[in-house]
């Protein structure tokens, strides 16, 4: 993994986490805690340089990201998951590419 690909996902695992304490009052706890240990799965595969951990905790956040919108919004919103999933989808290649 390239110490850009590193970077890259790791800022994204931070980003993920700050988003989650910020939903504090309209999501609950438990699924905030969820965010929150998926994203710190993240960060640790990134600083572990383990590609195949570091996906399975990118499309974890992912699924979490549908039920994140029917607590915020009360139903799924298909643009924001689908931008999150091209996301997820290049973080992946580049995960893989540089291993």
């Amino acid at each position: 993994m390239s110490y850009l690909t590193i970077s890259l996902t790791i800022i994204y695992g931070v980003l993920i986490t700050s988003a989650s304490f910020s939903s504090f009052t309209s999501l609950p706890i438990w699924l905030i805690m969820i965010n929150v240990l998926f994203a710190l799965g993240i960060i640790a595969g990134s600083f572990l340089k383990k590609p195949l951990l570091t996906t399975i905790f990118l499309v974890a956040v992912l699924l979490t990201a549908l039920a994140n919108g029917i607590f915020l919004y009360g139903q799924i919103t298909w643009s924001h998951w689908f931008i999150r999933l091209i996301l997820t989808i290049i973080l992946i290649c580049l995960n893989f590419k540089y291993f």
